[in-house]
């Protein structure tokens, strides 16, 4: 319900300030939620509502994420003022059916022609995030390969041993 992601949300919120920890926060999909779970931004889809209403919602301070599955959808997050993207899916994912993967082609085209922060989605694993990483895209977004470990605290140490120092989260608005 709204309720429980909202005080997700503010839970999440208050660990990360309480313990310190080094994150970006980004509510997926509702910019409204967003600004009552106090998180740092918003991460929207091609089908939610656009990188401008968002920002009415949000204010001027708080990322913005659209999701992109072609050259031409990035390129219009770029236009729009998005502070980040999503590209992809890249491969089939656990979390999301697709019906097409624009795979590492498009991560490719994305990273040899937009300068905007840009985040590989869609079934990215420990296995083939090289392949990703070989694309020109220094970022993954990853859900499933987290939440289906068997323990997510290992699985996340593994994902930052192979990542870091390429993984940097976006800090600003453009």
């Amino acid at each position: 319900s709204d309720r429980d992601l909202v005080e997700r949300g503010q839970t999440l919120r208050d660990r990360i300030s309480r313990f310190g920890v080094k994150t970006v926060f980004i509510m997926n999909d509702r910019p409204d939620l967003a600004v009552l779970g106090n998180a740092d931004g918003v991460h929207v889809g091609q089908d939610e509502l656009t990188v401008a209403d968002v920002r009415k919602i949000v204010g001027p301070r708080k990322l913005i994420g659209v999701s992109t599955h072609s050259i031409e959808q990035a390129r219009q997050a770029v236009r729009d003022g998005a502070n980040y993207i999503g590209v992809g899916p890249t491969f089939a994912s656990t979390t999301k059916d697709f019906a097409e993967f624009p795979g590492v082609r498009l991560l490719a085209e994305v990273a040899n022609e937009i300068r905007l922060p840009a985040f590989a989605i869609g079934g990215i694993t420990l296995e083939n995030v090289d392949e990703v990483l070989a694309s020109g895209i220094g970022r993954v977004a990853v859900s499933g390969a987290i939440c289906n470990a068997g323990v997510p605290a290992e699985e996340i140490k593994k994902w930052k041993d192979r990542l870091v120092p390429n993984l940097q989260p976006p800090t600003s608005n453009p």
